[in-house]
């Protein structure tokens, strides 16, 4: 989440656990001093079509938890941010072209990023869930997603997870969204049975239309989120993961999640992964 998402070869090794750590040696690595694609500010690559994560209000600005989080990363740095808008499929492409410093945006950890990306330590617990209408079939498990219409956003991994599940012989009819937004304005609608997301945006739609929406089905997965930047700015992701447990410890992650998801989702987060096939 997304947002877990999907990515293409960009570069990260990882050990299991609240430590996230990248290989080190390689020639490409990034100098402490080097490390920002533009002085005194951190530049933020997001998809902001992923409420309640990220997303453009009726103001139109861009708001959501990982705005917000990502600006109390830059405030105990001493820099402004600068967020960089970015379709999901073709956000890693764009801190691989190093567009932006890291991606902020819902990153759920899994093996494939952690072979692909260089990961902070997780700040949210994240899994992937069933959404169904509440005026339709309650989806209960992933068998009952047989002959059903399931919506989920592209290049994300709800994506994969769906994938895998039709590779392993559960025939439904898969329906692909550009944003999370489309995909549960099809549901509202009728269009799709259910929706496959991360638990972060589910119970966030579920919240906010309970007479619409409700939680069926979870832990498909289980993808804590964590900051992105690609393997030669490991330096980076170094400086970040002390920050994160300052502002955690001054109760900025509790505040911001609370205001969000009226609950706390970032302490004790379950760092084991869960994968599909597992």
């Amino acid at each position: 989440m997304k947002k877990g998402k999907k990515i293409a070869a960009i570069v990260l090794t990882s050990v299991l656990g609240f430590s996230l750590l990248s290989g080190c040696g390689s020639k490409d690595t990034v100098s402490a001093e080097a490390q920002f694609t533009k002085d005194k500010t951190l530049v933020v690559g997001i998809d902001n079509t992923y409420p309640p994560m990220e997303y453009v209000d009726k103001n139109g600005k861009t708001v959501g938890f990982d705005i917000e989080f990502a600006k109390a990363i830059g405030e105990k740095m001493g820099r402004k941010v600068e967020f960089v808008n970015s379709s999901w499929d073709a956000i890693f492409a764009g801190l691989d072209a190093d567009k932006y410093d890291l991606v902020i945006s819902s990153v759920g950890v899994n093996k494939d990023r952690q072979e692909q990306l260089a990961l902070s330590n997780p700040y949210l617990a994240n899994q992937q869930v069933i959404i169904s209408s509440k005026s339709g079939k309650q989806i209960k498990s992933v068998e009952e997603l047989a002959g059903k219409k399931v919506g989920v956003q592209v290049s994300t991994t709800s994506n994969d997870t769906c994938n895998y599940y039709l590779s392993k012989g559960i025939d439904f009819d898969l329906r692909e969204y550009d944003g999370m937004t489309e995909a549960f304005v099809a549901l509202e609608g009728g269009s799709v049975d259910c929706v496959v997301t991360d638990l972060v945006v589910g119970e966030y739609y579920v919240h906010k239309n309970t007479n619409k929406f409700v939680k069926t089905c979870d832990k498909l997965t289980n993808e804590p989120i964590a900051v992105a930047a690609k393997k030669s700015n490991q330096a980076l992701i170094d400086k970040i993961n002390p920050i994160l447990e300052e502002l955690s410890k001054d109760g900025t992650m509790t505040k911001i999640s609370k205001k969000v998801f009226g609950k706390d989702l970032t302490q004790n987060i379950d760092t084991t992964l869960k994968g599909y096939d597992e």
